[in-house]
């Protein structure tokens, strides 16, 4: 029996001792989850605060909305039953980012990112475009120093340290020297949902890349304009060089024609005295007596 007590005595000391180091590596995600979920709230209210404020110059968004429920149950519309849906479906779209973080990656580079991403949001963009470019500016701008707040009181201490992940990402293992290289490489899918980009800066982001041979190439309007065009510039060149240069060359040989007939001839054009020559001398034919 006595050895009985000292086995469950030593069991519950080390669950005892298990139990606040389990809690103390715990903590730190959840106060940052917790916090991850009141930035989203504060930027919320904020966003709504805005446009309420915007559509009712006599009324004011009350402060005691910043939370979902409490902004769900919120029917100070005036009866305008459009705007009324358009609150609730963006606090209904908006409180669903609670979601992006707490699963996967948790560091503060993800933080910033998923805060970040509300705001380059399509609904987000969507729900402000009532307001002046210069009051969407400044809640933007607004928004930010929020997030920036927010990142301040995040807890680091359970992130990688950076040059602990730049080792781990140069240590790659040596490539076998007989092995035939390959063209493709296998994308790693991040489990976390990423915000929408214009096609044209992933395009400027991903920069040259090269074209595997079996893909066919894809050729585009501007490649079909291009040929066009070529072909065009071709067709007229034979056309100038067939029809347009013979033709001229014949209207130069006529009018060069026309013009040698209208000289006089040698036999009433006059002589043409030399510019030395004297004068005939035409005294002796006066002094003749006949």
């Amino acid at each position: 029996m006595r050895p009985f007590r000292l086995l469950f005595s030593l069991v519950f000391l080390l669950v005892a001792s298990l139990g606040p180091l389990h809690a103390q590596v715990e903590a730190p995600a959840a106060a940052n989850k917790r916090l991850f979920d009141r930035t989203v709230d504060e930027l919320n209210f904020r966003t709504m605060e805005t446009v309420y404020d915007k559509s009712f110059t006599r009324n004011k968004f009350p402060v005691t909305l910043r939370s979902h429920q409490a902004r769900k149950q919120f029917d100070g519309f005036g009866g305008n039953a459009n705007l009324r849906k358009l609150f609730l479906n963006y606090n209904d779209v908006s409180e669903r980012f609670k979601n992006r973080f707490g699963k996967g990656r948790t560091d503060l580079a993800e933080f910033d990112k998923q805060l970040n991403a509300l705001l380059i949001d399509k609904n987000f963009e969507f729900f402000i475009r009532v307001l002046p470019r210069d009051e969407r500016v400044a809640l933007i701008r607004s928004l930010q120093r929020n997030i920036k707040q927010a990142s301040a009181q995040f807890n680091a201490s359970e992130d990688p340290n950076p040059e602990d992940v730049a080792v781990d990402e140069a240590a790659v293992p040596p490539a076998d020297i007989d092995a035939i290289p390959t063209t493709t490489a296998t994308v790693a899918e991040d489990p976390t949902p990423q915000p929408e980009t214009p096609v044209g800066s992933l395009r400027a982001a991903a920069g040259p890349s090269v074209r595997p041979l079996d893909i066919s190439v894809r050729h585009d309007w501007v490649d079909y304009l291009a040929l066009l065009l070529s072909a065009v510039s071709t067709l007229l060149l034979f056309h100038i060089i067939a029809n347009v240069l013979p033709d001229l060359r014949a209207r130069l040989d006529g009018l060069a024609e026309e013009l040698e007939e209208r000289q006089p001839t040698d036999a009433s054009r006059p002589r043409k005295r030399p510019a030395n020559s004297l004068p005939q001398d035409r005294y002796g034919d006066e002094d003749d007596p006949e």
